[in-house]
């Protein structure tokens, strides 16, 4: 994508059309004040900029249309925007016209049929900007970015006051939020992240979401199963009581359910049977009373065991404190077998002691000793650990037992208290349809479902890993860095060439600082700690130079537009220099020729897919630099005919 024109619109319906040359270096030159800074907001409003900072002036009371004429891969876009309203200065109305041999439009057929946001996906869309998103790191508060041609016109325009700019090097960089804006989109646009990094990114989402389903799924089923398996032990246990099943211990889940139905279906219960349900159940009170002393038992052998570890905690503390004394013995290099008697003397008043100090040999034999008692203790550690598990583990294994039997109880309870009041048939058939129903109730499938809902969960959680290893940030974070590699020879290459200060250094793009950095021998100089405006013009250009090779070169959806706006603005102080566009000071005009010399040097070797358009006071008398002059405005030539502003004030 590539400029063709610009095309101004009074508003009494004349038209200022300037031509620009694609695959060329374009120069507009010019004395001040005659509308060269102006050409690149036009751009910019053309490319799908909401605000247009145009100068309040000549250009703002006469033009009631901006348009720009574009060059694509297929085809030409024209794209239109109108003046916004006086006090205003924003609008989204656009027009947009895409065809194969567009000219620019005349006056009459201008017409807003779109806005802002259908110019950039329309031309983000043509110059090959695909889905993208870049998701912030968890936790952050930021929003998703999802890079388009707006970001990406933000790599190819230089306004006069960024360009010289030692704190800033990329277009609007300056504004709030942008700074990150830029960072999180130029990844994308170096084609460091996966072409189909958002259609990934989304399908990660899916998965994440289908994981959480599954897993869910899969903890309802298994607690279904858990209490189906606790229904099916407490009804065992109440058929059994009412002497309907054998044996008293159930047996594994299918062969228990064959037993309860067929128990069910068998014919009238011998009236004998309630003598043995009422044995039983005094059985099954029996059973839970013993199953209630385990419990206490356990309860209290594990308060033991943390008793003990709390002892055992105090006792080593008291033991390190007393073997960190002893240690001191091994600083001093007494040995322990040195025969030293021991001293029955005060060492500071000399009367005698009752009991003599220790010696070397019997302070090591009690060092010796309490490293040995530490190792005992410290040994014993595991297994208090172990064996509190363990009492954990029979800890819930009997209140699961205690519960299962209090449910066949209770529900024995209440049965007994519907079958008082019924015949002694009536009353059996009533336990039998009771132990029907309660079968009936059980799930039938928990067997099958919670196998196969961990394989589904399984199977998702391993697309989840797999597609967050194809989105591994580290794998990014290299990407980039190696294209970074590549960018920085070239800026290093000409920062040589253009003689800038600490040139003969490795030069790099530091994307976490947005600035450009040169590696010297007392350490990495970023841009702003490099003096001269001489050299921030120099790093800019030759870092922007450098992106825009790389995006040709690669074919990155990035519009192969550069503009620079006054980059020799350093070397024209004078109104004298900037009036002819030429400079008597033979370094000055040695240090703008090399600068225009190396943009057109790699606009040749671009060509044709690269254009620089470069508005500036330089009109250097070198045949290569008069065949760029695209517009020269000098003698009364500018931006905006005389006759338009002569309307205007009428």
């Amino acid at each position: 994508m590539q400029l063709l024109a610009i095309i101004l619109y009074s508003k009494t319906g004349h038209r200022q059309v300037l031509d620009f040359h694609p695959g060329a270096l374009n120069v507009v030159t010019g004395e001040s004040k005659t509308g060269k800074s102006a050409l690149l907001e036009i751009v910019e409003s053309c490319l799908g900029r909401d605000t247009l900072q145009m100068p309040v002036g000549p250009i703002t009371s006469t033009v009631s249309w901006y348009a720009a004429l574009f060059q694509l891969q297929s085809g030409r876009a024209f794209i239109a925007r109108p003046a916004p309203k006086p006090g205003k200065a924003s609008t989204q109305q656009a027009m947009i016209v895409f065809g194969a041999d567009l000219e620019p439009l005349e006056y009459d057929a201008l017409e807003v049929n779109a806005d802002t946001n259908a110019v950039r996906e329309q031309l983000g869309r043509r110059i090959g900007i695909e889905e993208n998103l870049h998701e912030p790191p968890a936790g952050s508060s930021r929003h998703a970015v999802e890079a388009h041609i707006g970001h990406a016109a933000l790599l190819c325009l230089q306004r006069q006051s960024e360009i010289a700019d030692p704190g800033f090097l990329f277009h609007r960089q300056g504004e709030q939020f942008m700074a990150q804006t830029l960072k999180d989109t130029i990844p994308y646009f170096l084609g460091a992240v996966p072409r189909d990094q958002a259609l990934k990114r989304a399908q990660l989402t899916a998965a994440r979401r289908d994981v959480r389903a599954a897993d869910t799924a899969h903890q309802q089923a298994l607690q279904a199963s858990q209490t189906a398996e606790a229904g099916l032990a407490s009804l065992w246990r109440e058929a059994f009581t009412l002497g309907m099943v054998e044996p008293e211990q159930q047996p594994e889940r299918g062969t228990a359910l064959s037993l309860l139905h067929a128990a069910v279906n068998i014919g009238p219960m011998p009236a004998e049977a309630d003598p043995e349900t009422a044995f039983r159940r005094n059985v099954l009170e029996a059973q839970r009373d013993e199953l209630r002393t385990r419990l206490r038992g356990i309860a209290m052998d594990r308060e033991i065991l943390l008793q003990q570890d709390t002892t055992a905690t105090d006792y080593t503390g008291a033991v390190r404190t007393q073997t960190a004394r002893l240690a001191s013995l091994n600083l001093l290099g007494v040995s322990p077998d040195a025969d030293t008697p021991a001293s029955t003397a005060c060492a500071l008043c000399g009367s005698a002691l009752h009991e003599p100090d220790p010696t070397a040999a019997e302070l090591h034999d009690s060092l010796t000793r309490l490293n040995s008692q530490l190792a005992d203790v410290e040994a014993a550690r595991p297994a208090r650990r172990a064996a509190l598990t363990k009492l954990d583990e029979q800890a819930d294994e009997l209140r699961s037992q205690i519960r299962t039997t209090d449910r066949a109880l209770q529900s024995l309870a209440a049965s007994s208290a519907v079958a008082e009041r019924l015949s002694d048939t009536s009353r059996r058939d009533f336990m039998r349809g009771r132990i029907h129903a309660s079968l009936a109730a059980l799930p039938s499938s928990t067997d099958t479902e919670v196998p196969r809902l961990k394989n589904i969960l399984e199977t998702a959680q391993a697309r989840v890993a797999a597609l967050a290893a194809e989105l591994d940030p580290n794998e990014e974070r290299e990407q980039l860095t190696s294209r970074l590699v590549a960018i920085s020879q070239d800026m290093t290459d000409w920062a040589d060439r253009l003689q800038l200060e600490h040139s003969g250094q490795n030069v790099r793009l530091d994307l976490s600082r947005l600035t450009v950095v040169t590696d010297t021998e007392q350490g990495p100089a970023p841009l702003f700690r490099i003096g001269s405006g001489e050299n921030w013009i120099g790093y800019h250009v030759i870092a922007h130079l450098a992106l825009h090779r790389y995006f040709t070169r690669q074919h990155r959806p990035v519009p192969r537009i550069l503009m620079l706006d006054q980059p020799t603005q350093v070397w024209y102080r004078s109104e004298v220099d900037q009036a002819s566009g030429a400079l008597e000071d033979d370094t000055d005009r040695a240090a703008v020729t090399r600068l225009f010399r190396l943009l057109y040097d790699v606009i040749h070797e671009l060509a044709p897919d690269l254009q620089i358009i470069v508005s500036d006071h330089a009109n250097l008398d070198e045949p290569w630099f008069q065949d760029s002059v695209r517009h020269n405005w000098r003698g009364g030539r500018k931006l905006i005919p005389q006759a338009w502003i002569d309307a205007a004030t009428q």
